[in-house]
């Protein structure tokens, strides 16, 4: 029961901060490109908490849900149209950049930021290509701006907590990591929009590209190493365009000192069972096989909501941990990964070092490696930004 109310109690809180500061006078001022769902959970709520952060302005090209985003959010100012992203990033009042745009819009109003010197905290995947990640990393370098791809699960005690464990070396060396992230039909029917931008190719669309990120982050990050080899890779195409976009896809890696990894993304798993009648769970775990035994980090894209962190030696006894609050170090249990992501963040710009950072070049890395998986699957990377070439 206890658990329970724990978890009601969290929930209220990620909603509802319960502890609101006032702001720093010098706060930093963000702008929104986009008014899109994932704003409130990714910053407008973190922000409530932040005494040195204020939600300031928001850019959607339509004036309406601009207007109407900005009034529910208490934004100050809304920039619409068909110029409102660059009077955004060209707005001398605004100090950061939350890109919240189409994957393949990334890129551009990115780089936009960056040469109007915002600091600049972009959705992942950061960029739909590794070479044009490579201009962004550079960009933001020489202008001595601060750019991160918002990875937000790794700012978490709980994914931490599970990389201590391991590193720790108490199980011994890494034999094979396993990640999913795959939702049943049931749910992603009322998750995802009829067109929705993550099924449209141009747009960067694709599973690899959205929730397949967080399993092959989870590999790279829980064996701080970077795969070798991509050893197969095999896609269930998504109805409206099969042979770019993927729906599913299923990825076998080969990492350093024979270490193995394998990750599985869907954005619909279809019922099973006779005539389809029972959907099937959720799949958010990491299973993390060593020498001497396992762990197992069930809800590792959001562990502020609920997690487990299983550890099973071969001889032993297996034990549950929970960690939602640091031991030492900033954050309240109910601080959801993006709140901690933000603290980063800001901890950066502010010339402080954070209690955990994601250098822009493992994201170069990332992308690259999801690059490698649509080539062993057969399918085309996604589109360089036209912003990319005339830029180049």
């Amino acid at each position: 029961m206890s658990g329970l109310l724990s978890l009601v109690k969290r929930i209220r809180s990620l909603q509802s901060p319960p502890a609101v500061p006032a702001k720093e006078p010098n706060a930093l001022r963000f702008g929104i490109l986009g008014a899109a769902r994932i704003g409130p959970n990714a910053l407008i709520i973190p922000a409530k908490s932040h005494p040195d952060v204020v939600v300031y302005a928001v850019a959607s090209r339509d004036h309406a849900k601009a207007e109407a985003y900005a009034k529910e959010h208490s934004i100050e100012k809304i920039h619409s149209g068909p110029n409102c992203y660059q009077d955004l990033v060209n707005d001398p009042s605004v100090d950061a950049v939350y890109n919240a745009l189409p994957n393949g819009l990334h890129f551009e109003w990115t780089m936009r930021a960056l040469e109007q010197g915002k600091h600049v905290l972009v959705e992942k995947p950061i960029a739909d290509t590794a070479a044009e990640v490579e201009q962004m990393v550079e960009l933001a370098t020489s202008k001595g701006l601060v750019l991160l791809e918002a990875v937000h699960f790794i700012f978490h005690p709980a994914a931490q907590r599970v990389k201590e464990i391991v590193d720790s070396g108490e199980l011994g060396s890494i034999k094979r990591v396993r990640s999913e992230f795959a939702m049943p039909s049931i749910v992603s029917k009322n998750a995802f929009l009829k067109d929705d931008v993550r099924f449209n190719y141009d747009l960067g669309g694709g599973a690899s590209m959205d929730m397949g990120v967080y399993p092959l982050l989870a590999l790279r990050y829980f064996t701080s190493s970077d795969p070798v080899n991509v050893t197969k890779a095999t896609a269930i195409g998504h109805a409206a365009d099969p042979a770019r976009v993927d729906r599913a896809m299923y990825a076998q890696f080969q990492f350093p000192s024979s270490v193995e990894g394998e990750t599985f993304c869907d954005f619909s798993m279809p019922n099973w069972g006779p005539f389809g009648l029972f959907p099937r769970m959720i799949k958010w775990d990491v299973v993390i096989e060593c020498e001497r035994g396992t762990v197992e980090f069930f809800n590792f894209p959001m562990p502020h909501m609920y997690h487990s962190i299983t550890v099973k030696p071969h001889s032993g006894q297996k034990r549950v941990e929970k960690s939602y609050k640091f031991k030492s170090g900033p954050g309240e249990e109910w601080w959801s990964t993006y709140r901690h992501q933000l603290q980063a963040f800001v901890d950066k710009i502010r010339g402080r070092t954070p209690q955990a950072w994601y250098e822009p070049e493992a994201s170069i890395r990332q992308i690259q490696c999801v690059e490698k998986i649509y080539a062993a699957a057969d399918m085309p990377s996604r589109p360089v930004s036209s912003y990319f070439r005339s830029s180049a």
